[in-house]
């Protein structure tokens, strides 16, 4: 009988933890897939938390360890591989399935939160922001890395993708939900007289509290977020307060800032530096086919690449890899990766010669 372990569990089993605790996506992903699953403001928030829905299947088990491929015949060991594979590709229907589920019942909490938003004047707002940052999400979310989605309830385009994005073979796709909860606005207002006319400025500050969660509810990350902005009016403006307009461009701000941040999370800007055998002028960084999880990098060229474990293979003729090919990437910055000389190897090819 195969084992079974719960998807949820396996999903957050995989992630790779860093010294602050934090955790990213499982080894070797590409792609990230964020939805919104809860707007809500201290007026309107409710005491039920909002958490993915309990998976309501399993994985199962790869029956062959690497240890017995290693130990077996090759023509076991193409059997035991053939049934890890089929085994991963079942799997993955299975967190594709899953992962599609909790994000239409993300959609359909926040459709019910978004009614009672709508019911008060700084929940309009809220709202009014948020639908406004949607549209410009790809400004503050890397799209090499991560995927956008809003809506998942009614939208088969969205549903179509998603399932593209999870069901590729290529690429490791994880889905992760935004949770943010807005404070009522502070709104300061004070007049000065200049040149004879009195002048008021209003000053409105808005503080946002977000949580990240991966598929089974576990905290990625978390933070708050407090944007202000500052208007000038003439008395011959009449005006109390602060306009609509006003608290919704400073809502826009903090709901950048809170995805800039997720987007530093899980993103690193990444450099692949070659080093080769010292003084050796037969060495050719330009020459070598670079690889992160099978896709093709340029030495010397930034790229956006997931925060955390990798797979980096560099494939150049007459040369070997130093070191392990696995590499955690934890921040931006350059990855160098040495290279030697296959004496034996070469030496070996000239004697068949």
């Amino acid at each position: 009988m195969k084992k079974v372990i719960v998807a949820a569990a396996a999903l957050a089993a995989l992630g790779t933890v860093f010294a602050d605790g934090d955790e990213t996506a499982p080894a070797g992903t590409q792609k990230v897939l964020l939805k919104i699953a809860t707007v809500e403001t201290v007026g309107t928030r409710t005491q039920k938390t909002w958490n993915p829905p309990a998976a309501p299947l399993a994985l199962q088990e790869v029956p062959n360890s690497e240890a017995d491929l290693a130990n077996a015949t090759p023509e076991e060991a193409r059997r035991m591989a053939r049934e890890n594979k089929d085994v991963r590709l079942a799997n993955q229907k299975l967190q594709t399935e899953i992962a599609l589920a909790a994000f239409v019942k993300a959609s359909e909490h926040y459709e019910g939160v978004k009614q009672q938003l709508e019911g008060t004047t700084f929940g309009k707002q809220v709202i009014l922001a948020v639908d406004k940052f949607v549209g410009m999400a790809g400004e503050y979310f890397d799209s090499d890395c991560i995927e956008f989605f809003h809506r998942m309830d009614n939208d088969e385009g969205d549903k179509e993708q998603f399932l593209k994005d999870m069901g590729s073979t290529e690429t490791l796709s994880s889905p992760y939900f935004i949770k943010m909860i807005f404070d009522n606005p502070g709104v300061e207002s004070g007049e000065v007289t200049m040149n004879g006319q009195q002048i008021k400025n209003t000053k409105v500050t808005i503080g946002v509290t977000y949580q990240v969660q991966n598929l089974s509810g576990k905290v990625i990350t978390s933070g708050n977020v407090k944007k202000s902005k500052t208007s000038k009016t003439s008395n011959a403006v009449v005006r109390e307060g602060a306009d609509e307009r006003m608290i919704v461009d400073t809502i826009e701000e903090a709901l950048a800032e809170v995805a800039k941040r997720i987007n530093k999370h899980f993103v690193a800007k990444s450099t692949i530096k070659l080093i080769g055998p010292k003084k050796d002028a037969d060495f050719d960084a330009d020459a070598a086919t670079i690889e992160i999880d099978g896709v093709q990098q340029d030495a010397d060229t930034e790229f956006s690449v997931m925060k955390g474990e990798h797979t980096v293979v560099v494939d150049l003729d007459g040369y070997k890899q130093k070191g392990s090919t696995r590499i955690t990437i934890k921040k931006d910055g350059t990855i160098k990766i040495s290279l030697k000389k296959e004496e034996a190897k070469k030496a070996k090819a000239d004697d068949d010669e």
